[in-house]
């Protein structure tokens, strides 16, 4: 167990080099694929014997190596694509962070406090060039995720939802193709809402979509019958998502919803990748995965009950709130 490190970094090197691409049209020798991506082909064959050991391509009788069901998603098209996630896991200052655990264990503070003096968002928000990685991993998970949350909740009830720090507005695209009598508000930091505009993933719906810049701790957009959060709420702890979680209550109509999508974290010791991911958000964020009980709470602080839980064909649930 304790080498999965070294099995993470050798995927991530393979998606460094888009291995994957390359064999997109077909099998190749190492030297083809050492000629393709400006690597010596002795190293290179290690490296992609490693991958294969554990499913990720596989080596033909031929000595040439092909695509395999778990290589697939690494291709830069892939749908879903996790290739920008497997280049963030190495980059520099994911690995330094993490490297900062036990700290982050004795002292509660994840580790941009220690490494960089001021919360992980605002050393983003300074380094964009260094965080390109992790955007398009969020992006990119954000493809398959809205998908299954889409395919989970039925959103044409609503004449107006928000989409609270939602990015590039991937989810919103899902949710408006899904109700198009419904009308959209992408809502994130400044330089988020720029990118957005760049990507144009919501340009189709210009007629029935806003993308409004500003900070969720301050104020949201009011007057909304859905206020939605993915991913966003497991990056705070309690008294940051209760600021979060009262502003949606102060903009929500009579009879709207709160919906969070997060993990749900199982009791006891049954595997799940939420306790995994929960170490992510303490020494990244500076935030967890939480239980029912723990959603129950927050909720309950925040002016709304937790109505009910519904799974997604995903490690994600959408925990559903009502404002009482």
């Amino acid at each position: 167990m304790i080498l999965g490190k070294w099995v993470s970094s050798a995927i991530s090197a393979a998606a460094h080099f888009a291995i994957a691409d390359h064999l997109e049209s077909g099998p190749k020798s190492p030297k083809e694929l050492a000629t393709l991506t400006g690597t010596q082909e002795q190293p290179l064959y290690r490296l992609l014997r490693a991958n294969a050991s554990v499913g990720v391509f596989t080596e033909l009788e031929d000595g040439r190596f092909a695509q395999t069901p778990l290589s697939e998603p690494l291709r830069t098209n892939a749908k879903p694509c996790i290739r920008s996630m497997a280049l963030m896991l190495t980059d520099d200052w994911h690995l330094r962070s993490w490297e900062q655990l036990p700290w982050c264990v004795e002292t509660g503070k994840p580790a941009s406090y220690k490494l960089n003096g001021m919360p992980m968002f605002d050393w983003m928000a300074q380094h964009p060039e260094k965080t390109v990685n992790f955007n398009n991993a969020m992006t990119d998970l954000s493809q398959g995720d809205s998908a299954a949350v889409v395919q989970s909740y039925d959103f044409s009830r609503f004449e107006h939802i928000v989409d609270v720090a939602g990015g590039h507005g991937t989810l919103l695209a899902a949710i408006l193709d899904q109700a198009p009598k419904s009308r959209g508000t992408l809502f994130d930091m400044p330089h988020v809402i720029e990118g957005a505009k760049k990507t144009g993933i919501l340009d189709r719906f210009a007629d029935r979509c806003t993308l409004e810049a500003g900070s969720f701790f301050e104020s949201l957009p009011k007057d909304a019958d859905a206020y939605i959060m993915k991913f966003i709420i497991h990056d705070w702890y309690d008294p940051e998502c209760i600021k979060i979680l009262s502003n949606c209550r102060k903009g929500i109509r009579p009879g709207g919803r709160l919906l969070v999508v997060d993990q749900v974290v199982p009791a006891g010791n049954e595997p799940a990748m939420s306790k995994i991911v929960d170490l992510e958000m303490l020494v990244l964020p500076g935030g967890m995965e939480r239980t029912e009980q723990q959603f129950r709470d927050l909720f309950a602080a925040s002016g709304f009950r937790l109505e009910r839980i519904i799974p997604m064909p995903a490690p994600q649930c959408i925990i559903e709130g009502v404002p009482v």
